[in-house]
């Protein structure tokens, strides 16, 4: 299976370096951006399972690219990663709400915890491939229930997290993991399933 791809936009030079060092030798393929306008060059000209991406940097920061990002269909799917400092809460929360995935505070967060981050997210970003059946599409036991992925801020989904209560859209508040659609079937309605949202490390339902 081909290493994912990681680009790190970050301005100072010695946390760029690393950064980029831990994850290459955790098996990513790592590029690297010291400002803004640098990471959209490189982003439009090379294909990145995900990024990690600064708030504050010079000539371009980290919020407008990623409203950049997300205004452009051929990157919008691009899972983001903030970096941030201490006392940037406002700036946090912007960037959630244009889309970033997570964020890590850059005066605690060691080389370690950021591919610690990146990992987590990957891993609960693909799901494990399922072994086909004899006519290609997935075999699953009659009965089983499934756990599917929803896409944020599409279709209903900003009603849905108003209505819910969702503190955190569609991550766990607690383990900082995306939640899953759990869809159980019924057991008096053929082809109609229970639903409900579900973290897969603490297993709270919502």
């Amino acid at each position: 299976m081909p290493a994912h791809r990681i680009l790190i936009v970050e301005d100072t030079e010695l946390l760029r370096r690393m950064y980029h060092d831990k994850l290459v030798s955790d098996g990513f393929e790592v590029s690297t951006a010291s400002d803004g306008l640098e990471a959209l060059t490189e982003l439009r000209n090379t294909h990145f399972d995900l990024v990690v991406l600064d708030l504050i940097m010079p000539r371009m920061g980290g919020l407008e690219v990623l409203e950049t990002m997300k205004a452009d269909p051929r990157l919008a799917s691009i899972p983001v990663v903030i970096l941030t400092n201490l006392g940037e809460d406002s700036a946090i929360e912007r960037a959630l709400d244009l889309g970033a995935i997570d964020y890590l505070i850059k005066n605690s967060a060691k080389p370690a915890d950021i591919a610690a981050k990146i990992k987590l997210t990957l891993d609960n970003l693909v799901p494990a491939p399922q072994q086909p059946a004899a006519d290609g599409a997935p075999e699953a036991p009659r009965g089983a229930s499934f756990r599917l992925l929803v896409r944020d801020r599409e279709a209903d989904a900003d009603a849905f997290v108003t209505h819910a209560g969702l503190q955190r859209r569609f991550w766990c508040p607690a383990c900082e993991l995306e939640l899953l659609l759990e869809l159980v079937p019924n057991a008096s309605r053929e082809g109609w399933y229970e639903a409900h949202l579900i973290c897969t490390q603490c297993g709270r339902e919502y």
